[in-house]
């Protein structure tokens, strides 16, 4: 079962002031079109075009190496994505960018899954010295 719903009442209560928020697969932004509210504040650091100004359902997204560049200048990312029995293995470039940034420079500090949807909240790891 795949509950939009259910999930974006997650981001709601585990979001912060400040936090960005990224989508995998980028179908995930179903989220944001079907309540709004819930990722009111949270900036959509992958999207360069909206749905509004695309003319599309789910907006544009930035080349893979501009959403690196702006993972990195992030402290907290909350990632929506599909829940780890319903997943699919990541093909697109800019997810699988987005996978391996999370991966190299973040580490996961909050997790809920439900009804097949998942949100990860990451904190961005100390720089070493």
């Amino acid at each position: 079962m795949d509950d939009v719903l259910a999930i974006a009442s997650d981001v709601r209560r585990m979001r912060t002031a400040g936090s960005a928020v990224l989508f995998i697969p980028w179908a995930r932004r179903d989220t944001k079109s079907v309540s709004p509210s819930a990722i009111a504040g949270l900036r959509d650091i992958a999207l360069v075009e909206s749905p509004e100004k695309s003319g599309t359902l789910k907006g544009v997204e930035a080349s893979p190496d501009h959403i690196r560049a702006a993972m990195l200048a992030q402290q907290r990312i909350l990632l929506v994505t599909d829940a780890t029995q319903v997943a699919k293995p990541v093909t697109a470039e800019r997810d699988k960018m987005k996978t391996a940034v999370l991966k190299k420079y973040f580490t996961p500090v909050a997790d809920e899954q439900v009804h097949g949807r998942r949100v990860t909240v990451y904190q961005r790891l100390a720089a070493p010295h």
